[in-house]
């Protein structure tokens, strides 16, 4: 598996990052966030004098660097070691320190380059929902035992409502039909329930892991999936919303812990059972045209891929 070009690829919330560094694994690797003079820096959480977490270390603000807890040694945002208190001899090797991640930050995340690191090739702007675009949100965070990919593909599928959610979202769909439309938009695609002549409920999923659910003019329901290894996938919930009301925020983050929790429980040992994980390797599943967005998913993923 080749990724052939790049992506960015939300992983850690912005609110997450602030006056300590924080360690977070992210497709399969331990890395550490902290903010240098403001701005986000990602590296591997691994000092490389004797293997300690960065994360536990502390940010040095007069020198906007990331202290070892171990020996005191500091690494700039650039990944260069800076300080190294425990020598006599305060010459650094010009070779030494950690090679920093390429981020950036945008619409509330830290958003983590996945692609090759090549100057001459123009980036993508990150992938952004343009209906939520001035709305507030509440937010709720959760772990998925389940590789990133099921996940989305869970959330992208409108058949599976009566099955494994009888009791909430799927109560009223026995004997119900899922007919999909699916319209392209840049950098994903939406999908439409067809009522007859008329599109219905309506999901947006933008590529690689930004996924919203229209519930009305006035509210949608957000996530973000990021991969934290091949059976684990940490998810941003977000409820998207236009009321004016002070004090609201405590409410809107209450209500949309517990709605994803009503509902994504029927999900979570489904999803964690399908194998294999990573729908890369799912080659000779059979899909049917209610599959229409999971076949959408599918065909953005493998172009990314060889």
């Amino acid at each position: 598996m080749n990724l052939t070009t790049g992506y960015w690829c939300p992983v850690v919330a912005s609110s997450e990052l602030g006056s300590k560094p924080i360690g977070r694994t992210r497709f399969g690797q331990k890395l550490v966030f902290w903010r240098s003079a403001g701005r986000a820096v990602c590296m591997p959480d691994r000092c490389p004098h004797r293997g300690a977490a960065l994360s536990l270390g502390k940010i040095n603000k007069a020198r906007n660097a990331l202290a070892c807890p171990f020996h005191g040694l500091e690494f700039a945002a650039n990944g260069r070691c800076v300080h190294l208190p425990v020598e006599s001899d305060p010459r650094i090797p010009a070779d030494f320190g950690v090679q920093p991640l390429k981020v950036c930050e945008e619409d509330g995340y830290i958003w983590l380059w996945q692609g090759p690191e090549n100057e001459q090739c123009a980036e993508p702007q990150v992938p952004r929902h343009p209906a939520t675009l001035g709305m507030r949100y509440g937010q709720a965070t959760g772990t998925w035992n389940a590789h990133y990919t099921r996940c989305i593909e869970n959330v992208c599928d409108f058949s599976h409502l009566p099955f494994v959610h009888p009791a909430t979202i799927g109560r009223f769909k026995a004997g119900w039909r899922a007919d999909i439309e699916i319209v392209d938009v840049p950098g994903g695609f939406r999908a439409y329930l067809r009522e007859g002549d008329e599109r219905g409920q309506c999901l947006e999923f933008l590529y690689p892991n930004r996924w919203l659910l229209m519930l009305s003019p006035w509210m949608m329901l957000g996530l973000v999936f990021a991969p934290i290894d091949d059976d684990h996938t940490f998810v941003y919930g977000r409820t998207w919303h236009k009321l004016p009301v002070p004090g609201i925020q405590w409410l809107m983050n209450g209500y949309t812990r517990l709605s994803q929790f009503l509902v994504f429980r029927d999900d979570w040992p489904i999803v964690a059972s399908q194998t294999p994980g990573d729908v890369l390797a799912a080659r000779d599943e059979k899909l049917f045209p209610s599959d229409a967005p999971v076949i959408a998913y599918r065909k953005l993923h493998r172009s990314f891929y060889n």
